[in-house]
């Protein structure tokens, strides 16, 4: 079955009502659902459920699943009212496009740099590893973080569509990338940033990890 994604819809829907459409051990499945799921490098989103915490979100195929802490209290065909954690689903938010943002910056700057995987990014920091033989310096990442945070200050605004193939993507300005996470409006949102290298992942790879300030 397949789940409405209201958080595409409104990434910043913070209460929703939804119908529960099944139940699987201790995940709960609605016909809709403002609880982005763990993919694309973002984390699951967690909160309440009739008061009932929501540990993590995870998808299969086109379905969401809420882990609960208690399932007894739900049947199929219940009413329920989601509430998201917003406070920590806002900061994913604010780290998610900032992440975006560095990474144009860091191959602008660095053209022979690519990105070796989707990442990870959670309420506290992003972190993204770079395919290169040439070691970043600090004085590079300084350079990165400058240009991202004067880009941040402009205030440009950040739009999310999908496209007739269901991919979605993640425009900003003259910046494009794939994307299925939620995001900010506008770059404002993010704050200042600091970027710096994390541990070294392996052999032709660097870590970089941003988190906002």
């Amino acid at each position: 079955m397949s789940t409405i994604k209201l958080y595409w819809t409104d990434p910043y829907m913070k209460v929703f009502m939804a119908k529960v459409v099944g139940i699987e051990e201790n995940y709960l499945i609605l016909d809709q659902s403002a609880f982005y799921p763990q993919g694309g490098g973002q984390v699951g989103d967690t909160g309440k459920i009739n008061e009932i915490r929501v540990l993590n979100t995870i998808k299969k195929d086109d379905t969401i699943y809420h882990e609960m802490e208690d399932i007894s209290p739900f049947s199929v065909g219940m009413e329920v009212k989601g509430e998201i954690n917003w406070e920590r689903r806002y900061m994913i938010m604010r780290h998610h496009s900032a992440s975006h943002i560095v990474e144009y910056f860091i191959i602008k700057n660095f053209p022979w740099v690519r990105p070796y995987s989707s990442g990870l990014v959670d309420e506290k920091k992003d972190r993204q590893d770079y395919l290169t033989e040439i070691p970043f310096k600090e004085e590079d990442l300084k350079i990165v973080e400058d240009q991202v945070n004067s880009f941040i200050l402009e205030d440009h605004e950040i739009k999310t569509w999908t496209d007739e193939n269901g991919i979605r993507h993640w425009v900003c300005e003259f910046i494009e990338m794939k994307c299925s996470g939620t995001h900010v409006k506008r770059t404002g949102e993010i704050g200042r940033i600091k970027i710096a290298k994390g541990k070294k992942p392996g052999r032709g790879r660097e870590r970089i990890e941003t988190w906002v300030i």
